[in-house]
């Protein structure tokens, strides 16, 4: 028993690590799946039907005609299919809401399914290093599309003048250098540039190349048209879901950039609010690395959907807004750990001997 706690007094360090939020979560997280269901009668149409490559999306096809009462029952959201063929995009477990995206069945509404040109901006600039990609989908009141976005542009550039980079963090080729007594989690993953940048993509709310996006990203609630539609994305697209032009503050900016550019505390991801968009991309392959991706977290301060501000014609899950974020620091509990194994340790020497 003695010796177990002088290695836990050892081996105690920390768990936070220095590596930016959104780049922990680029390089470390796996992408939550879609599912994808075919709703056909009879043969399906071979124009659609695919297999998914590179892309985190899981598809069927279910003819009704050759399965039983019971099995149509079980299929989440067949009751709102009115004509066949049809696509249910199920939406994964992090959503908290198991509703499903109902779309026609036709080859263009797959192919803006599974891609769209927005998705290859936001994939772009995150691979090139930028720290977030901030979408303005726009409303049928211009002046107020160009207020949010002057704010946006103002604040942005605000913030990649006064955010630093969090001290401690190691390129993926100095960890050799370094020594070995050194937190694998401080050391990156890839060699895309590793800086504090933000860009801002501007989509029309009536683009029909990104209807089916749009539906996604912002978890497919309701706003007012004539409102814009802020909605920040990092790591290999997660969003903590849109807010309305109207809620938005060069504060309410500034936090959510001060926090995905902070220092990532490593908890599990799934206990963090936000959830993951559809996007088709090899991100192990474009990021060239051949580690194994850990399953660890952002802190719980991670801004999430404003449900008051966007109503849901569903019962919505209880979410915050990028207004309210609960700072919770683990630091007391960290440091105390160590000394209470220490004395521990101590005492048990004492009386063995």
């Amino acid at each position: 028993m003695k010796y177990l706690l002088i290695f836990l007094v050892v081996t105690a360090s920390p768990l936070a690590c220095q590596v930016p939020v959104f780049r922990y979560a680029l390089e470390r997280w796996q992408s939550d799946s879609f599912r994808l269901q075919l709703i056909h009668r009879g043969e399906a149409p071979a124009e659609l039907s695919f297999e998914p490559k590179h892309l985190n999306l899981e598809f069927e096809s279910l003819n009704l005609e050759k399965i039983t009462p019971n099995e149509r029952f079980s299929i989440i959201g067949l009751e709102k299919v009115t004509e066949y063929p049809a696509f249910l995009l199920h939406p994964p477990e992090s959503w908290e809401n198991n509703e499903p995206l109902v779309f026609p069945g036709t080859k263009s509404t797959l192919e803006s399914i599974i891609d769209s040109p927005l998705r290859q901006r936001i994939k772009d600039g995150i691979l090139e290093g930028q720290s977030t990609v901030w979408i303005l989908v726009e409303g049928t009141d211009q002046t107020a599309n160009e207020a949010i976005s002057k704010l946006l542009n103002d604040t942005l550039l605000e913030a990649q003048k006064n955010i630093q980079i969090p001290e401690g963090v190691i390129q993926a080729d100095q960890a050799g250098k370094v020594g070995e007594d050194i937190n694998l989690d401080d050391v990156l993953r890839s060699s895309i540039p590793l800086q504090i940048s933000f860009k801002i993509e501007r989509v029309n709310r009536n683009d029909p190349a990104e209807q089916a996006f749009l539906r996604i990203l912002t978890a497919n609630r309701h706003s007012p048209s004539e409102e814009p539609l802020v909605v920040p994305v990092f790591g290999r697209g997660r969003t903590p879901g849109p807010l309305l032009g109207s809620s938005i503050t060069a504060e309410t900016v500034t936090t959510a950039c001060e926090y995905l550019c902070g220092a990532c505390s490593c908890q599990v991801k799934s206990g963090n609010p936000g959830y993951d968009l559809l996007f088709q991309t090899d991100w192990q392959e474009k990021l060239q690395s051949g580690l194994v991706v850990i399953d660890k977290s952002l802190p719980t301060i991670l801004p999430s959907l404003n449900d008051e501000s966007l109503p849901s014609q569903e019962s919505p899950a209880d979410k915050s807004s990028l207004k309210s974020y609960v700072v919770s620091s683990p630091k007391i509990l960290l440091l105390a750990i160590p000394v209470i194994l220490l004395i521990g340790t101590i005492f048990l020497l004492k009386k063995s001997n």
